[in-house]
């Protein structure tokens, strides 16, 4: 099977994403730990994810919401949070500067230090989605 530039990124993106939870864990305060314990599986895109699966790391103001990843034709993907009022914000540098939405730390809560729960989230999200739509190359046909 000869892996196609397309298939190894999006193979790239789900190795990363599979990696970023283990990594996040090493650095976790009790609070972050929660966050780590309590990680909701990833299913669809959009993904409803709330305050009482992350526990005490629920980083936003709204208690519940999508996270959404959506494919950009410039710059990759898209990350975005979803209020339940239907307001957008952005989670990731993509979703702000190519699709314009507010950066999800108008919404933070005063208390938490970082939206990297929401971020890690969202990049699981795009790496289920991904997987999901990913088709191997046919292998060719051999002739007589």
């Amino acid at each position: 099977m000869t892996a196609t530039p397309r298939t190894t990124r999006r193979a790239l993106a789900a190795v990363i994403a599979g990696l970023s939870v283990p990594l996040f864990i090493s650095a976790c305060s009790q609070q972050e730990s929660d966050a780590v314990l309590k990680w909701p599986a990833v299913t669809s895109n959009p993904q409803h994810v709330s305050a009482d699966q992350l526990g005490d790391a629920w980083p936003v103001k709204p208690k519940e919401g999508d996270v959404r990843c959506d494919t950009t034709s410039y710059s990759g993907f898209a990350i975005t949070f979803t209020a339940p009022d239907g307001k957008i914000y952005a989670l990731n540098n993509v979703a702000h500067d190519e699709m314009g939405y507010p950066k999800a730390e108008t919404i933070q809560v005063p208390s938490s230090k970082t939206m990297w729960r929401l971020r890690a989230f969202g990049v699981q999200v795009c790496s289920v989605d991904r997987a999901k739509h990913m088709q191997s190359t046919p292998k060719p046909s051999r002739t007589p």
